[in-house]
C-alpha cells in the first residue's frame, strides 16, 4: 500500500534538535479553506488462508454491501464519499489490485472547517434500509497542522470495528486520508525518509516505535515491526551502529540486523524492531538505543520510547511513526518505494515468509545523491555507482517458488503453531508495493543469510583455467570469538580491516585489495561487505599465492596494528571450480596486544568464498 507523505514537528529537545519544515502563508490565514481526501481503505490481512479471512473481512466490514467513508467533528458530519465493494487483491491476475480494500479516485473531497474543531472522526459505514450503519471509526487530530502553517499532510488512520470485539480474529483496517489546505498549489513530491531528529553525528526518522495491544495476540496472527532509519552525517568518520532493546525489552522486542553495522560517512542504514509473536502487550516502560560508536559521537544518547497504543492524536506535534502490521505500513511520513523499499524489506520479517523473497540481510547504508541525468534523488553505493533497485524487481508471475526461511524471532521463543500460521499467509496478495523481486548478489548491501548450513550450494563447473584470464573474487567470512577491545583513556573501540599481498607477483594483479574498517559485534564477531578482487593472468601459480591481512585501526587516528596473516591456497589451476568455499586461519602475532587473551595462537575465517570468472 502507499505510504504517507512528510509532515514536521515543532518540539525540540536541549541536546536534539528536531526539525520544522513550516511553511509561511502568503495570504490572510482567514481566507484559507481545508479540504480532506480519502484515497484508501486497506484491510490489513492476517496470517490465516486467504479464503476464510477474506469471509471474514466480508461478514465484519458491510457483508459484501458497498462502504463509504464519512467526515464529521462536533458531531456535524460535513461529507463522505461514494459507496464502493471491498476489493480482494489476487496475485495471480496482474490487471488486479494485490491488495484488500477499497480505493476512491472521485468523490472522495470533504471540505472541513478544521478552524471549528480539528480533530475529525472517520466513519466508514454502510446504508441498510436507507439508514447509515457505522461499521468502524477513526481519529484524526489536525492541530499540529494549523500550529505550524503547513498547507499539505497524509495521515493513515487506524479504523477499529464498532460491531464486532476486537481480538485474534478482528480484520482490521486502516485509512488513507489527505488534507490540503487552499493555500497549496501541487502535492510534494515523494522523497526519502526525513531525518528529523538530529544529533549531531547522526540523524534518525524517529524516537517513538508503536506495537498496540489489539495487534498483540500471542498466537501469530500478526507480525508487527517499527522500521527506524539513521544516517551517518560526518565527512570522514566510519560509524558502528546497532539498534539494541534496553533491559527488559530484550524479552520482547528483537531488532534486524542485530549485529553492528559500519555506516560510512553520509550513508543511511535502515533497523526493525519486531515484536516476539508469543509475547501479549506489555504494560511495563520498555526503551531501545540506536548505539552508535566511533570517533565522533553523538550529541546524546539516541533513545527510542516504545509505546503499546496506537499513535496518540492529541498534543501541537504530529511525531514522526512507522511500523508494518504484516504487510500494511503505517506511517505519517513519506518514502521513496522505488528506492527506499527494498531496503525496508531487507529487514522486515514479516518478508521472509513470501516464498518469492530471497533471505537476504542489510549490511551497509547507502548514500542519498543528486542524478542530473534524472533529475532526482537516488541511492549509490560507496563508489558512486547507483543502485538499481528495478534490478531487485522481477515479473511476478515468472518467480520460481522457493521454500520460505524460518523467521531469526526463533530464538525469542516463537511457538510452531505460530510459524505454521504464518508460513501460510498469502503475502503474494496484500500490497501494491510489494512487487516481486530476486536476490541480486552483486548488491552491495547483501550479503548470504548465516543461517543457511551451506552457504554455496552450487561450485559451478569444473575448468581448466590455467592459461586464462579471469577475475578472481575473495568473498570474506565470519570471525568468530574474538575478544572486545576497547581503549581505556576514551572507552571506545577500534574497527578491523582486512587486506591482501600478493605472494605470486607475476601472475596475479591486486584490483581491489583492502576492505573499509568493520567493528566487531557485541559477540565478538568480525565480518566485511565488501569482496576483494584480484586479476590473474595466464600462467599463475594457485598454491599460497594470496596473503590476507587481518589489522586493528584505531580510532582516534587511524593508526594501524597488524594482528594476523592468513594464506589462500588452491589445489591446482587446471582443475578449479568457479566457486570454492573455504576457510582461512589467521596466525595471529605474539606482538599483538590481545595475543594472550585468544584461545589459541590463530582465529579461524569460515565462509570465505574464492570465484572466478574468465574475462572474454
Amino acid at each position: 500500500m502507499s505510504v504517507s507523505a512528510s509532515s514536521s514537528r515543532a518540539a525540540a529537545a536541549s541536546s536534539v534538535t528536531l526539525d520544522a519544515t513550516a511553511t509561511p502563508h502568503t495570504t490572510d490565514a482567514a481566507k484559507e479553506t481545508f479540504k480532506l481526501l480519502v484515497w484508501r481503505l486497506v484491510l490489513v490481512d492476517t496470517a490465516e488462508d486467504s479464503s476464510q479471512w477474506s469471509s471474514r473481512a466480508k461478514q465484519q466490514w458491510g457483508g459484501g454491501k458497498p462502504l463509504f467513508v464519512s467526515v464529521s467533528n462536533k458531531f456535524k458530519e460535513h461529507g463522505s464519499t461514494s459507496s464502493q465493494k471491498l476489493v480482494f487483491g489476487n496475485p495471480q491476475q496482474s490487471q488486479q489490485q494485490s491488495w484488500s480494500g477499497i480505493e476512491w479516485r472521485e468523490s472522495n473531497i470533504i471540505p472541513v472547517p478544521l478552524d471549528d474543531d480539528p480533530v475529525l472522526m472517520i466513519e466508514v459505514g454502510v446504508l441498510r434500509h436507507g439508514k447509515k450503519n457505522v461499521l468502524g471509526l477513526g481519529i484524526i487530530n489536525t492541530q499540529s497542522m494549523l500550529a505550524e502553517n503547513r498547507q499539505y499532510t497524509k495521515f493513515t488512520v487506524h479504523v477499529l470495528p464498532t460491531h464486532t470485539s476486537i481480538d485474534a480474529f478482528t480484520v482490521h483496517a486502516v485509512a488513507e486520508v489527505e488534507i490540503h489546505s487552499s493555500l497549496l498549489h501541487e502535492s510534494p513530491d515523494l522523497n526519502f525518509t526525513p531525518l528529523e531528529y538530529n544529533y549531531g553525528t547522526v540523524r534518525v526518522s524517529t524516537v517513538d516505535f508503536y506495537y498496540p495491544s489489539f495487534f498483540l495476540t500471542g498466537t501469530g496472527e500478526y507480525i508487527v515491526s517499527n522500521v527506524l532509519c539513521a544516517m551517518n552525517m560526518t565527512e570522514f568518520s566510519s560509524l558502528a551502529m546497532q539498534l539494541v532493546p534496553l533491559h527488559s525489552a530484550a524479552s520482547y522486542i528483537a531488532t534486524e540486523p542485530s549485529q553492528v553495522i559500519t555506516v560510512r560517512p553520509q550513508q543511511r542504514v535502515y533497523f526493525s524492531a519486531t515484536w516476539n509473536l508469543t509475547n501479549r502487550a506489555c504494560m511495563k516502560t520498555l526503551e531501545m538505543q540506536l548505539r552508535v560508536n566511533g570517533s565522533q559521537k553523538p550529541s546524546a544518547p539516541v533513545l527510542i520510547k516504545v509505546h503499546n497504543q496506537v499513535p496518540q492524536t492529541s498534543g501541537n506535534t504530529d511525531l514522526p511513526f512507522h511500523y508494518w502490521v504484516n504487510t500494511t505500513c503505517i506511517t505519517n511520513r513519506q518514502m521513496l518505494p522505488s528506492q527506499e523499499l527494498p531496503l525496508i524489506h531487507a529487514v522486515l520479517p514479516v518478508y521472509r515468509f513470501i516464498s518469492r523473497s530471497a533471505p537476504i540481510n542489510q549490511t551497509e547504508g547507502m548514500i542519498v545523491a543528486f542524478d542530473k541525468d534524472k533529475g532526482e534523488h537516488v541511492l549509490v553505493r560507496a563508489n558512486g555507482v547507483p543502485v538499481t533497485m528495478g534490478k531487485l524487481y522481477g515479473t511476478g508471475h515468472h518467480q520460481q517458488r522457493q521454500s520460505p526461511q524460518r523467521l531469526s524471532l526463533q530464538k525469542a521463543g516463537i511457538s510452531a503453531s505460530a510459524l505454521s500460521r504464518v508460513e501460510s499467509m498469502d503475502l503474494n496478495a496484500v500490497s501494491d508495493l510489494t512487487s516481486p523481486f530476486g536476490f541480486d548478489t552483486n548488491a552491495s548491501f547483501v550479503v548470504r543469510d548465516s543461517r543457511v548450513r551451506n552457504p554455496f550450494p552450487s561450485r559451478g563447473p569444473l575448468l581448466n583455467l590455467s592459461q586464462k584470464t579471469c577475475l578472481c573474487t575473495i568473498a570474506l567470512g565470519l570471525i568468530r570469538g574474538f575478544p572486545m577491545v576497547y581503549e581505556a583513556t576514551t572507552g571506545l573501540s577500534p574497527s578491523f580491516q582486512v587486506s591482501v599481498t600478493l605472494l605470486d607477483q607475476r601472475g596475479w594483479q591486486i584490483v581491489h585489495g583492502e576492505t573499509l574498517p568493520s567493528y566487531h559485534s557485541a559477540s565478538g564477531s568480525l565480518r566485511w561487505a565488501e569482496q576483494l578482487v584480484l586479476r590473474k593472468w595466464p600462467g599463475a601459480t594457485s598454491q599460497q599465492f594470496v596473503r590476507l591481512n587481518l589489522t586493528e585501526v584505531r580510532p582516534r587516528d587511524g593508526d594501524e596494528t597488524p594482528i594476523g596473516a592468513g594464506l589462500i591456497s588452491l589445489p591446482s589451476m587446471q582443475r578449479l571450480y568457479t566457486q570454492n568455499p573455504l576457510s582461512v586461519a589467521f596466525y595471529v602475532y605474539e606482538t599483538y596486544s590481545l595475543y594472550d587473551q585468544l584461545n589459541s595462537s590463530s582465529l579461524l575465517m569460515k565462509d570465505v568464498n574464492v570465484m572466478f570468472s574468465e574475462l572474454r
